[in-house]
């Protein structure tokens, strides 16, 4: 009896627990079971990483600027080199007053020689301009007036003549080339014929004159050049031996030398200084 009632009660049971138990989700797998991305996650794509920014290289510092001097040397009249001022540039100092035009020529003075009495004017123009080779041909026009030989700059100072009592008008041409031997050592060799006119004592005539400069740029602004020289070779005038030193800052030149001249009459010594400024 105790199991004929308790089989249907347990049957009655059963359905009641059936209907009332909420319906079973389907199960779904390990991988379906993951939970959904944030609806914010899902709408936003991902950023592309940007390539880092390349990093600049430091500028090469440049090379120092080479101190080629585009004046004539120290020693007037014989000594030249072939390099010139740019269209424009201007060098005004105590030996020299030059100016630059259209970037192959160059027109200059020497100033003091103006209040010594003798008048003065050169030019100067580029023929050839290569990698380590440059030729220019120059001219100069010098007049000596009467009384210029007892002043400082005299002709005794460039030739034995002597102007007291005369007037003496001197055209010196040549041809200057400058070669790089190497990065350090420039060679500058002149070639002049200097022309004498006067209707004095002196007769007309021609007197050539060579020299050989080698200019020394082991430093940044610091050049150091040594001179030699021959005026007049088989009508023999007078050797030249001398040393001179150039420093270059920017804009500013100083230039300081000694000089030897060797005649048949004995040596003359002659130390020469000047001063100027790059515009």
């Amino acid at each position: 009896m105790r199991l004929f009632l308790s089989t249907p009660l347990c049957f009655l049971l059963g359905l009641l627990l059936a209907t009332s138990a909420p319906a079973s989700e389907p199960v779904t797998s390990a991988a379906d079971a993951s939970p959904a991305a944030p609806p914010e996650a899902a709408a936003s794509t991902p950023e592309t990483p940007q390539a880092p920014e390349k990093l600049q290289e430091p500028e090469k510092p440049q090379e120092p600027e080479k101190p080629l001097s585009p004046l004539t040397s120290l020693y007037p009249l014989w000594e030249n080199t072939a390099h010139v001022l740019p269209h424009g540039g201007m060098f005004l100092g105590t030996s020299n007053a030059e100016f630059g035009i259209l970037g192959f020529g160059q027109l200059g003075t020497h100033p003091l020689s103006f209040i010594f009495r003798t008048p003065n004017i050169h030019a100067k123009v580029r023929l050839l301009e290569q990698e380590k080779l440059a030729v220019a041909a120059h001219a100069e026009f010098v007049v000596f007036l009467p009384g210029s030989s007892e002043a400082f700059t005299s002709s005794n100072y460039i030739s034995r003549l002597d102007t007291r009592d005369i007037l003496l008008t001197v055209v010196p041409v040549g041809v200057t080339a400058s070669y790089e031997a190497f990065p350090w050592l420039y060679l500058h060799g002149t070639a002049t014929l200097m022309g004498i006119f006067d209707d004095g004592p002196y007769r007309k005539r021609v007197v050539p004159g060579a020299t050989l400069v080698a200019e020394f740029m082991a430093f940044q602004r610091h050049t150091f050049r040594a001179h030699i020289g021959e005026v007049g070779f088989w009508i023999h005038d007078f050797n030249v031996l001398g040393a001179s030193y150039c420093y270059r800052r920017s804009w500013f030149e100083a230039q300081i030398g000694y000089f030897y001249r060797f005649m048949r009459e004995g040596r003359q010594a002659s130390p020469l200084f000047s001063l100027g400024a790059y515009l």
